[in-house]
């Protein structure tokens, strides 16, 4: 009896114990601010601009805390693919619009529509064009921090130096005046990137893309299964991409990117196309006197190759409701303080940010903020990567070395069916 006694009263201390174990676990899982994780890749100076704002986000939030792991962005998309692949991505990732698709496909992003209406995230403060470019089949799988479109840098100095009154609005008008101010000056007229060196030719893609839908054209047909551009529309945009070169020497051949972004910074080139990315490095040059705008539409209606940084939510089991809220909090005042991003020279998403003060005071940024809406993404196809690339090689050979402009058409769009079919 004695025994059963003794036996009944560890049974109660154990049941003590482990009810008082039990209540400072969760004290302890309850305790302390609730951490999201999170992977993104900027480093330099939109690395140092993006840390401000979620060292701002930390510091007015004590019940939420980012945890921020930074990655190079040569390895970002490696191992981001392995940990969604693994199931142990963060909490958030960053991802450029024309990669998410390659993620939505394998089911590996969170679908957001949910959970922003039961949030009331401000879905309707976000310039449209971006944010519909995150849906996909229906369904909201990202927010757009920003899109970067590629814009023109005109030096001033040099058009009144070469009597130029009026930014060319045409590409006669372009060809002209890129003449004149070599003429007059002797410096570059047209500044485009044609050589691979440090990065491939990415520019002469993203003009060709930008001229053919300009046109009313497309890259590639409306079911993404296709090349769309051995057509008029990319005649002429190949023929005057190769003609600043080879006809009108407005463009020296193997001009690769950095020399590119140095002969404008140092004022000696008249018209500089580049993404806005580009802005951050320019106004920080002494002396340098340039407006940043919108490429103009020179073949037809302004339209412009863009990419977008976007915020994502992997998708995991059983994940948690709450916790989806407390990501969504971030991503909304991210978002909201896209005047500190624009810093890095990035268009921000959210209207309210595109008409405040704190925007309107950077200097360029409100010249080509109306690039956003005239902004073209890439097709959702989860093989533009290889198509972005190989066409730029493409297109590089084509324009460097006189191809005729048919037969680098004709085997560009050999080329990217090739690329398609393989997917």
């Amino acid at each position: 009896m004695k025994s059963l006694k003794r036996i009944a009263v560890v049974l109660l201390v154990l049941c003590c114990m482990t009810s008082l174990f039990a209540q400072g676990a969760a004290e302890a899982k309850t305790s302390g601010p609730r951490i999201v994780t999170f992977w993104s890749l900027f480093t330099g100076g939109d690395g140092e601009f993006f840390d401000a704002i979620i060292n701002e986000f930390n510091k007015t939030h004590t019940d939420i805390q980012l945890k921020n792991d930074t990655v190079k962005f040569d390895d970002y998309y490696t191992k981001l693919t392995a940990a969604l692949a693994a199931g142990n991505a963060p909490d958030m990732i960053v991802c450029h619009q024309g990669n998410l698709l390659n993620y939505v496909s394998s089911g590996q992003l969170l679908a957001l529509d949910e959970y922003l209406k039961a949030n009331n995230f401000p879905v309707n403060d976000f310039v449209a064009a971006p944010l519909d470019a995150c849906r996909f089949d229906g369904k909201q799988y990202a927010i757009p921090l920003d899109v970067h479109p590629i814009i023109m840098y005109v030096n001033t100095d040099l058009l009144a130096q070469a009597g130029i009154k009026d930014i060319p609005q045409t590409m006669d008008d372009l060809i002209a005046a890129g003449m004149k101010v070599a003429e007059k000056t002797g410096k570059m007229g047209i500044d485009i990137d044609n050589t691979t060196a440090v990065y491939k030719a990415y520019t002469l893609t993203r003009l060709f893309f930008s001229f053919i839908y300009q046109q009313g054209g497309t890259f590639l047909t409306a079911d993404n299964k296709a090349a769309n551009f051995n057509n008029e529309y990319g005649y002429k945009a190949l023929q005057a991409l190769q003609d600043m070169v080879q006809k009108y020497k407005t463009t020296p051949a193997g001009l690769d990117y950095d020399t590119a972004m140095n002969e404008f910074k140092l004022g000696d080139a008249a018209f500089y196309f580049n993404g806005v990315w580009a802005t951050g490095t320019l106004e920080q040059q002494a002396g340098l006197n340039f407006v940043a705008i919108p490429i103009p539409g020179f073949m037809g209606k302004p339209a412009a190759w863009s990419g977008s940084h976007t915020l994502a939510i992997p998708a995991k089991a059983n994940i948690d409701p709450e916790h989806v809220k407390d990501i969504l909090t971030a991503i909304e005042f991210i978002t909201g303080h896209g005047e500190m991003w624009a810093k890095a020279g990035h268009v921000p998403t959210r209207i309210s940010v595109q008409n405040s003060k704190a925007f309107a005071d950077l200097p360029y940024r409100k010249g080509y903020a109306d690039s956003a809406a005239s902004a073209v993404a890439p097709p959702t196809t989860a093989a533009w990567d290889e198509i972005y690339g190989t066409c730029s090689d493409l297109l590089e050979y084509a324009v460097v070395n006189g191809q005729q402009v048919q037969e680098a058409l004709d085997l560009m769009e050999k080329t990217v069916n090739k690329i398609i079919a393989s997917y």
